[in-house]
């Protein structure tokens, strides 16, 4: 978010956007896997675009059975979903809210192609971990906002 305090300057609908103190440092709690790592990874930076920090805290994200997983209709092109989804508990101080997020995209694929590595599906796998990370942040965010 861009904000310049000196002239007053403030982009349209931003002005109430600041999280209250109590709820700028969140604790982050993943499985210790490589998918987690990926997800913890945009968590991240998307925590600090909001101008958020993630530490000890009372307030927590807890990601719990992070599953990616690959769906393929076979044809003259190959059809591919890719889907990402987890359950999301977020807690802040004594309240928890739980819910289902997920996150897909499809592309098609040319098997009888030259090429035979699936660089869009490694591509796309890295854009789902990213925008999950980012709905699960502006949720928190919304959260805090609402509290």
């Amino acid at each position: 978010m861009f904000i310049t305090s000196g002239c007053g300057f403030t982009l349209r609908g931003t002005q109430d956007l600041n999280t209250p103190v109590a709820y700028q440092t969140v604790q982050l709690s993943l499985d210790d896997n490589q998918e987690a790592l990926h997800l913890k990874q945009a968590l991240t930076k998307h925590l600090s675009m909001m101008g958020l920090q993630h530490g000890v805290s009372t307030n927590q994200i807890d990601v719990q059975n992070l599953k990616f997983h690959r769906y393929r209709l076979v044809g003259t092109l190959t059809e591919i979903r890719l889907v990402l989804s987890a359950n999301i508990t977020i807690r802040m101080g004594e309240t928890a809210t739980s819910m289902p997020m997920q996150v897909e995209q499809s592309y098609q694929y040319n098997e009888a192609s030259v090429v035979t590595l699936d660089q869009q599906g490694e591509e796309g796998k890295k854009w789902l971990y990213d925008q999950l990370g980012e709905r699960i942040v502006a949720r928190y965010r919304a959260m805090t906002l609402g509290q």
